[in-house]
């Protein structure tokens, strides 16, 4: 008869004991719905610090809220594309110096993930003054954020025309 005893026995038991521990890489699994509702959080703050700083004119705070260099890509309603964050914050330090225009923002819907997210934003431009006249834009604001070393960050800014002044 076969006895349980001994080096096998050992053997055995350890391979058993080793078998069962996961070996995998680290993987926390599905978000709990407490994780969701942090990184939904941080993605309404990205997003409400990023709407805050154009309003404000606001160049440094803005400067915060999108990658300092390389990809970020920004689609203008005239369909011009820019597709660095140097161009993107180029553009807006530009735009910046001009005080006089205005921008409302409403948020009509945020779709948070873990790291990723997109929002929809209805904005308004308003100048006091172009061709001689006041001038407003209306449009949506496609906006794509990305946690990138934990930080949420505006990666994609594509705005679409409702209607303008002439």
């Amino acid at each position: 008869m076969f006895s349980f005893k001994g080096p096998v026995f050992s053997f055995l038991l350890a391979f058993v004991a080793c078998s069962c521990v996961n070996f995998q890489d680290k993987d926390d699994g599905p978000a709990t719905p407490a994780a969701v509702e942090s990184d939904s959080i941080g993605f309404q703050a990205a997003l409400d610090a990023h709407l805050n700083a154009v309003r404000q004119h606001d160049f440094e705070a803005l400067k915060r809220t999108v990658p300092a260099s390389g990809p970020m890509h920004l689609v203008l309603p005239n369909g011009a594309h820019f597709a660095t964050a140097e161009e993107f914050l180029s553009l807006h330090e530009e735009w910046f110096q001009d005080t006089t225009w205005t921008m409302e923002t409403k948020v009509q819907h945020i779709d948070p993930s873990a790291d990723s997210g997109i929002a929809l934003v209805e904005a308004i431009n308003r100048e006091p003054e172009r061709n001689g006249k006041p001038y407003f834009h209306k449009m949506f604001i496609t906006y794509s954020l990305k946690k990138v070393n934990g930080q949420w960050l505006v990666v994609y800014d594509h705005a679409s025309t409702i209607e303008k002044s002439e």
